[in-house]
């Protein structure tokens, strides 16, 4: 779905607030990255920083955070699991995430429990995308 010239594919979950999309895989692991939206706000991404493969989380750890010239973020998300892949090609070229948001994911965590009302569908998150898109956009 596009918003505003901002992609939304359907098949995605939705944070809201932390424009962070989660993909659904088998064995209860999903891969997570940040939405077009989240990329254009945070400008050029210089650098990536993840947890490491093997590493427990829950919803107090930061699970990854992203670096541009004008932003720093850490990204916490209401999951408990275990890290089990990250994209080093991520890591090693972050402008991947500015040219290919949804090719991009950033690390894959084997899920134990996850709050799935922290993660929406773009037809729920749509009006306040929409406001944020225009917001950003001039």
């Amino acid at each position: 779905m596009n918003i505003s010239g901002f992609e939304f594919p359907e098949e995605l979950l939705y944070d809201e607030e932390k424009h962070v999309w989660i993909k659904k895989e088998e064995n209860n692991v999903i891969s997570i990255g940040i939405t077009s939206l989240g990329q254009y706000m945070a400008g050029k991404i210089f650098q990536v920083s993840t947890k490491e493969v093997g590493e427990k989380v829950t919803p107090r750890s930061t699970l990854f955070s992203i670096e541009s010239a004008k932003w720093v973020g850490k990204f916490r998300l209401p999951i408990t699991g275990e890290i089990i892949a990250v994209n080093e090609n991520v890591i090693k070229d972050p402008s991947i995430i500015n040219e290919k948001p949804y090719d991009a994911w950033i690390i894959k965590v084997k899920v134990e429990k996850i709050d799935e009302r922290k993660f929406k569908t773009i037809n729920e998150v749509y009006e306040k995308f929409k406001e944020e898109a225009e917001k950003v956009v001039k």
